[in-house]
């Protein structure tokens, strides 16, 4: 069966033609990169001391004897250990769009290597082997959800040897797919855009690792339409390491929307299977084989690929892994940014916010996790630990900031001259007018909290719409086919109980006490 991201193949592509790709990037290209064949290094066993390294600059680890998860990893639980970090310095970017400000330089294949040392090979014993390592670390999927990375893994494994057993040639009667989801749906997240453009081998490491867990047969790197910085530096990447001829499965790049829901993993599905960018209502989980072709396919986001990658090479020895953040915040020049970095789990909210690119003076409130976060005042807040909040959130979790998670990693403060009520209208109505339009909670539930959210910020609401969102919400919530109501009523919940005197002034008639400056950035709208 012939996918949607099976449009062009470009392993033959001349070095000229390949540059003027990089240079043009037609919206609607999709490239593919089939390495040539050799020799892949052993997981599980010693890396042989005569493997091909990429490209004459590389210099391999003067041990040779480099297994997966070796014991020789550094015990010290020092804190970005070299070898350790994901960013060891901050990335800097615009908020209206996802290109660099200023970050750290690029790895190029020769950096990369010397960085992290070269990748493990994790078929058979190997694949084993990560299994464990990942499913004793209690990795978990970066993307939001936090979904245990191990527990996915052995989905699509049970699932592929099932599928192997019934077929006549031992084989699963298709293809295997395994994808790194690098389309940021949350608007102030910047976390993937700065990995796949500063540490874009990582991740491709981490996504050839899983799919040789796996027993995948294709790779995909999945983006927004309108990602060209970030398309450039992944095609660059495809493309050193097709040139040093690693031993690797064909890796595509596909795109999609410039959408919330573009992210969204059975999105990613359904638009890979040849379908619309929309939710896929199935009964059978895509990991299980209800993916691509009816096969199972599994979705990973590209953070969650770079933790695995780290693992594969450092073992449960690793110190702990630093948490990566999106801070909204502005440059010394006014201009609004997004600044990643990685921070010790000990840090606090207020570490991550009170600096340079963040808020000289506390905030008045934060939304913490995304544009489905949760509010919480600045005295709720600034003393969380990063590590405390990077937890997956229970079900039915309320939003007192005992409930509170990291989500996509985004921290967005609230001035303390802005209104709260107003920036709640603003990213209500973006939900709603993200979805789906596919389910009556998302229809209907999000635009009647948008609608409503709305009348109280321009002050022509009714007395009684405080209840009105807090009887919606509870109607909407764990009812839709995705996530984006239970993302519209997390955000008013939240709201409700922060930003409770402001509503009663909007109500009241008194008018806001705060200023209308817009600060939370949403495609289409000017930020103060």
């Amino acid at each position: 069966m012939t996918t949607a991201f099976e449009r062009q193949d470009l392993s033959s592509a001349p070095e000229a033609a390949f540059g003027d790709l990089l240079d043009g990037f037609p919206r609607t290209r999709t490239l593919r990169f089939a390495p040539d064949q050799t020799r892949p290094l052993s997981l599980g066993a010693q890396l042989s001391s005569d493997r091909r390294i990429p490209r004459a600059s590389v210099t391999p680890p003067r041990s040779a004897d480099v297994p997966i998860g070796s014991t020789e990893a550094p015990r010290t639980p020092t804190w970005l250990a070299p070898g350790h970090a994901l960013l060891d310095e901050e990335a800097v970017f615009g908020a209206d769009h996802r290109d660099c400000v200023f970050g750290p330089p690029v790895d190029l294949l020769a950096d990369h290597v010397a960085r992290y040392g070269p990748r493990p090979m994790t078929t058979g014993h190997g694949g084993a082997l990560l299994l464990r390592i990942v499913e004793e670390s209690g990795l978990a999927g970066r993307g939001g959800a936090q979904f245990p990375v191990a527990a996915k893994w052995r989905t699509v494994i049970r699932a592929v040897h099932e599928l192997a057993a019934r077929s006549s040639t031992g084989r699963p009667p298709g293809d295997i797919v395994v994808v790194a989801n690098g389309a940021e749906g949350e608007p102030a997240s910047a976390k993937d855009a700065a990995l796949l453009q500063h540490r874009p081998h990582v991740v491709l490491d981490g996504l050839v690792c899983v799919a040789e867990v796996i027993g995948a047969t294709r790779a995909v790197v999945w983006l927004h339409d309108s990602a060209y910085a970030t398309r450039a530096a992944v095609a660059r990447a495809l493309a050193e390491r097709r040139d040093a001829g690693l031993a690797e499965l064909p890796i595509t790049i596909a795109t999609g929307p410039d959408r919330y829901l573009t992210g969204e993993a059975n999105s990613v599905v359904r638009a890979l299977d040849g379908g619309p960018t929309l939710p896929w209502f199935r009964a059978i989980p895509v990991a299980a084989g209800g993916g691509i072709g009816g096969m199972p396919t599994l979705v990973h986001n590209v953070e969650t690929l770079a933790r695995t990658a780290l693992l594969a090479r450092t073992g449960t020895h690793a110190p702990m892994p630093g948490v990566l953040v999106t801070v909204l915040g502005r440059t010394p020049a006014d201009q609004q940014v997004l600044t990643v970095r990685e921070l010790a789990p000990e840090r606090t909210v207020a570490d991550a916010v009170l600096d340079r690119y963040g808020h000289w003076t506390a905030p008045r409130a934060v939304l913490i996790g995304g544009y489905g976060g949760t509010w919480l005042r600045w005295d709720e807040a600034a003393g969380l630990h990063l590590g405390g909040l990077d937890r997956r959130r229970a079900p039915g979790a309320g939003v007192a900031p005992r409930d509170v998670t990291l989500g996509a990693g985004v921290l967005a403060p609230l001035p303390v001259d802005a209104c709260g009520v107003t920036e709640t209208a603003a990213i209500a109505t973006y939900l709603a007018d993200s979805s789906a339009r596919q389910c009556g909670p998302c229809l209907f539930g999000t635009r009647a909290l948008a609608d409503t959210w709305t009348r109280i910020a321009r002050g022509t609401a009714r007395r009684s719409d405080a209840e009105h969102l807090a009887r919606i919400s509870g109607e909407v919530a764990r009812r839709g086919a995705c996530a984006l109501p239970d993302a519209a009523v997390n955000l008013t919940l939240s709201a409700l109980r922060v930003f409770a005197d402001d509503i009663d002034d909007h109500l009241a008639g008194a008018g806001c006490s705060h200023t209308n400056i817009a600060v939370m950035p949403i495609p289409g709208r000017e930020v103060a």
